[in-house]
């Protein structure tokens, strides 16, 4: 197995968000030691035929890492094929992945943060993944150190291992089962509401949440994910392009990690503090009371459209 784990960057249409994330990555001190894979799907309408030729050809182009490995997709998969097939594909051969969205900028230490955290945790049967990005909640990081930990694993820049990806992977939704076991009532009690109504939108084909089927499994296995307390992942694609649907918003926001550390303390001596970033990062993540009833009575949808149409 290779010393550093390989990144997958999964893309489509969005040339702009991909090559912002591309130099991100070639910026990192890592760079030049990791294999880079570049998953782009075909076209699904004339309209992307352009923009997807550019995002390929530009990716001929990449150079800063130890390779740079073209995966372009002959017919439109859609994001379930294209991303997950990819994603098997490569842990199965490498053993391990950093998983990537195509508007993830990263800090220079992102893979240091990553590898590190990789093979700390590798035998820890508890922890799924090591995730990049962390939510726009206050907290002292002399308070929290370099990490903390969250029931769920947050996908803008992650990293986990085949054989804790096999336990989880293909993701189905089972969500009536779940419902009968009581596993989402206790992701409920966690403060996962957002999950669980996205289990549900995902369920009834209104809206596609893989995530929210990883994490309410990650509930049934006692399993948990690493997050920096310093984000090293800002995300740039909340803003209307891509799966977001026309929704604006800079809430994710988040202070890029700008420092120099490139070695980590992973020990995990704080969990209360953990527990005490969860119930913060959960009522960031359910919104204000309005969101949250709505959740709860099954019209969230209905409420974000208002917001999309009306602002």
């Amino acid at each position: 197995m290779a010393k550093y784990a390989p990144i997958t960057v999964y893309t489509y249409n969005r040339y702009e968000h991909f090559t912002k994330t591309i130099e991100a990555l070639r910026n990192n001190y890592l760079a030049e030691n990791s294999i880079l894979y570049v998953v782009s799907d075909a076209a699904a309408n004339e309209k992307d035929e352009n923009l997807v030729k550019k995002i390929r050809d530009y990716s001929k182009k990449i150079s800063g890492f130890k390779s740079v490995e073209l995966i372009f997709r002959k017919e439109n998969l859609g994001p379930l094929q294209s991303i997950y097939g990819a994603e098997r594909e490569i842990i199965d051969s490498h053993g391990r992945i950093i998983s990537m969205e195509d508007d993830n900028i990263t800090s220079r230490n992102f893979l240091n943060f990553m590898n590190q955290g990789l093979e700390r945790f590798e035998y820890e049967q508890s922890v799924y993944s090591i995730c990049g990005y962390c939510p726009a909640v206050k907290r002292s990081t002399k308070e929290l150190g370099d990490i903390w930990l969250y029931p769920w694993n947050i996908s803008w820049g992650y990293a986990t291992w085949k054989q804790k990806y096999d336990l989880l992977n293909p993701l189905i939704n089972n969500y009536e089962q779940l419902k009968t076991e009581g596993i989402l009532r206790r992701v409920n009690r966690m403060g996962g509401l957002y999950i669980t109504d996205s289990l549900k939108r995902d369920y009834m084909k209104t809206a596609y949440f893989p995530d929210a089927i990883l994490c309410c499994n990650m509930t049934k296995l006692d399993m948990v994910s690493v997050i920096p307390s310093i984000s090293k992942v800002f995300n740039i694609g909340n803003d209307g392009s891509g799966n977001s649907k026309g929704a604006n918003t800079n809430k994710y926001d988040v202070l890029l990690d700008e420092g120099a550390k490139t070695i980590f303390d992973f020990n995990i001596t704080k969990q209360s503090l953990s527990a005490e970033m969860t119930k913060e990062v959960a009522r960031f993540y359910n919104g204000r009371l309005v969101t949250r009833l709505a959740r709860k009575i099954g019209i969230y949808d209905r409420l974000l459209s208002l917001k999309q149409n009306y602002g």
